[in-house]
């Protein structure tokens, strides 16, 4: 006999964020060059509002699913490391997106306006708002690689404590933490690096939390 043990609603959040947030960022284009060349790539970039919003429910989604986490050990010796994951994560979300918002907002008006002014004051308007607003949102994407370290890091002591899911999940989450603080440490704002090695791992991690969490709701 099978029997549901856990609410199907936060593993699902999770797993649809994830994959929201994980085909965005592939087909996000790499801005390479100067201020005007990137806003060339934007323009050029047929689906890019379309990725940015995908990236920002993605962020809610995942989230929503990480609330999912915490009170699963909400009754456990991890729902002290638990809370205090769920708080960090607020707040590591929130910086995370600024960068996005920018760039499906401003951004995107930027670079309509440099492609389609004739090559004069407009355009060069344009390309210096963009290059005065953006770096702030390249800051904003390194501290948020710095909290997502101390998000997983909290998650993964919970995870540990709690001893409710595999322990790997929370060495995996260690993992994770290390690398996104070194990252968000050694590599500067502008440094893809920051998504390869910081990012994305973290977004890896929680595939594997939500086929974790998934995978427990039935149990014999």
């Amino acid at each position: 006999m099978v029997v549901t043990r856990r609410p199907l609603f936060y593993g699902l959040c999770l797993l649809f964020g994830v994959l929201l947030s994980g085909i965005a960022g592939l087909m996000h284009p790499l801005l390479v060059g100067d201020g005007a060349a990137q806003l060339g790539i934007i323009a050029r970039t047929s689906h890019w509002r379309a990725i940015h919003w995908s990236l920002l429910f993605g962020l809610a989604f995942m989230y929503t699913g990480l609330i999912g986490v915490a009170l699963r050990h909400g009754e456990t010796a991890g729902s002290a490391p638990g809370r205090a994951g769920i708080l960090l994560a607020a707040f590591g979300f929130s910086v995370w997106s600024l960068n996005m918002l920018f760039m499906v907002g401003a951004g995107w008006q930027l670079a309509r306006a440099f492609t389609i002014a004739d090559t004069g004051l407009a355009g060069t308007h344009a390309v210096f708002v963009y290059d005065m607003l953006h770096p702030m949102g390249l800051a904003a994407e390194r501290l948020a690689t710095f909290m997502l370290a101390l998000v997983a890091y909290m998650f993964g002591w919970a995870i540990r404590n709690g001893v409710v899911w595999p322990r790997w999940l929370a060495w995996s989450a260690w993992a994770v933490a290390l690398l996104n603080g070194a990252a968000a440490i050694v590599f500067d704002e502008y440094s893809p690096n920051l998504l390869y090695y910081g990012q994305a791992l973290f977004v890896m991690w929680l595939a594997a939390t939500a086929v974790v969490m998934l995978a427990e709701r039935r149990q014999p």
